[in-house]
């Protein structure tokens, strides 16, 4: 478009157009479902009830100096689930297409589930895991 051309009402008419888009807040659209699922994941994941008890705990992160901020929570989930999809349809895409595959650290547990061919993320489940016990005979 040659804006050079343009008279000063169809200039008036585009300002008014991109003003409009601009504030109006705008609809993502996914190509990949994985990214719709975590960023879902990351607007309604509660990282400040999780800040909340590392504090009551002193659990301190390693790599963090001293407790991790928001950000390095947001930060960390995000990259366990993206792990965990890349995992389960890659290095794990052997094991059965039920099975969740887990990247888990710090406290987080991010699970990725698949479609019975493996050739596609169907979920993402995130959590953060204070204590956990399991046990059962495995003889199966």
């Amino acid at each position: 478009m040659n804006i050079e051309n343009l008279t000063q009402s169809e200039i008036k008419t585009l300002h008014t157009l991109f003003g409009k888009l601009l504030e109006e807040p705008q609809q993502k659209v996914y190509v990949d479902p994985v990214n719709k699922y975590i960023d879902d994941i990351m607007d309604n994941f509660n990282f400040a009830q999780v800040r909340k008890a590392m504090e009551a705990l002193n659990w301190k992160w390693a790599t963090s100096n001293g407790i991790p901020t928001m950000d390095e929570l947001r930060n960390q989930a995000e990259r366990l689930l993206r792990g965990a999809a890349k995992s389960r349809l890659g290095d794990f895409k052997r094991s059965h297409w039920e099975l969740g595959i887990i990247n888990g650290t710090g406290g987080f547990q991010a699970t990725a589930f698949c479609d019975r061919t493996k050739t596609r993320i169907t979920g993402l489940d995130l959590k953060f895991v204070v204590s956990e016990w399991d046990e059962g005979d495995n003889e199966e």
